[in-house]
């Protein structure tokens, strides 16, 4: 029986609103940052370590929960996750002490782990037998509209009423997000499933090329998160020192998500249509690693470089995010959007930190943004392993 186009559209648009409260969550910390760093009494390196720690737990859970999303269904693993993330944020704007807000910064990174995963899977369940492109293009842009939301609203919400009242509200926003993915994605899901299993779109390779594929474009998921992790984190404190106000800190900050958002379906369509995925990944590392270490010159208008990276991560995301359905059986998408998380979150984990320490050795945010560039630019090396594949 051909699934159900309405119901597959109609769940996409549950599952939008669950990536959006994750853009909220995982990057409502950047606008209100000279806010907390004066409450708190902390540096640039812990306020980087809030952002690493939101994505520990998905270093060791995010392949477990794929495993499970596989197993037991993606819907209420969603929805368990973005409860987590919820209650996690509120506990932060409740929380005395910074090793309190660690702590609750962790339970959202919990809630993260799962919740990416099983909204990933989640979608490729209700667009099975179909080309999937342009779906995991529309989902893609969820996380970036949510932060381009977070960062535009965040920095006069706290100005007025604290970062604290930030933190709470947007925990509230998830857990009442939570709700409804679990409720709507499970009944759509189960009225879109799919016995397309013969679909030209769908390749399921089980070869050693392409898992080899799916690993490469792994290291590319580590290098571009870890990478624009970093900017996202420290751009708004960039802006800050160079005297911008907060309304310019947070539109320029959010201009790479917003061209995201408009690129991304576009981009899934693209390769939905003419394959070439690996060609399209791989100039976007490029063109990120470029732009991100010209920002600290001063020479090219902040603007435009924010629209270069941009284009560079609506090339990067519509067709990697595709992979796991493309290339892995329907027993292992789950799996394989795992691996992808574990690497994101290792990226996010490990590069804030250090570009937090070279801004406070160096004094300054060219060494910072120099860092972020070479990350970006190491991605390029997967290019031999993503042409194996044939994506």
């Amino acid at each position: 029986m051909k699934p159900s186009g309405a119901a597959a559209w109609a769940g996409l648009a549950v599952v939008y609103l669950g990536f959006l409260t994750v853009g909220f969550v995982f990057h409502f910390i950047p606008p209100v940052l000279p806010a907390m760093l004066a409450d708190l009494g902390i540096n640039h390196g812990q306020a980087g370590l809030l952002m690493s720690l939101f994505a520990l737990p998905g270093i060791l859970l995010s392949v477990p929960g794929g495993w499970l999303a596989d197993r037991m269904g993606p819907a209420p693993l969603a929805a368990a996750g973005l409860l987590a993330m919820g209650l996690g944020s509120l506990d932060m704007g409740l929380a005395p002490s910074f090793t309190t807000i660690l702590a609750a910064r962790a339970i959202a990174g919990i809630g993260w782990a799962v919740a990416v995963v099983a909204m990933q899977r989640l979608v490729v369940k209700l667009f099975a037998g179909r080309p999937l492109g342009l779906p995991m293009g529309i989902s893609g842009t969820a996380v970036p509209l949510g932060i381009i939301i977070i960062l535009n609203v965040a920095g006069p919400w706290g100005a007025e009423h604290g970062w604290r009242a930030v933190a709470k509200g947007t925990g509230l926003v998830t857990a009442t997000a939570a709700i409804l993915v679990g409720i709507a994605g499970r009944v759509l899901a189960g009225r879109s499933q799919a016995a397309a299993a013969d679909s030209p779109h769908l390749v399921h390779s089980t070869s050693r090329a392409g898992f080899g594929a799916l690993w490469a474009a792994a290291g590319v998921w580590f290098c571009a998160n870890g990478a624009m992790t970093g900017f996202m984190t420290f751009a708004p404190d960039h802006f800050f020192e160079l005297g911008w106000s907060i309304r310019d800190r947070g539109l320029v900050t959010s201009i790479p998500m917003w061209i995201s958002v408009l690129l991304g379906p576009l981009t899934g369509w693209m390769t939905d249509r003419h394959g070439r995925r690996a060609g399209f990944i791989i100039a976007g590392m490029g063109l990120m690693a470029v732009s991100l270490a010209l920002i600290p010159g001063g020479v090219v208008p902040q603007w435009v470089l924010g629209v270069a990276l941009g284009v560079a991560l609506a090339a990067v995301v519509s067709p990697l995010l595709a992979l796991p359905g493309l290339l892995l059986p329907p027993g292992r998408v789950g799996w394989g959007f795992g691996v992808l998380a574990t690497c994101a979150n290792l990226g996010i984990f490990c590069i804030p930190p250090l570009v937090g320490m070279a801004r406070d050795r160096s004094g300054a945010f060219v060494a910072p943004f120099l860092l972020m560039g070479a990350v970006a630019l190491a991605g390029v090396l997967a290019w031999p392993g993503l042409r194996r594949g044939r994506v």
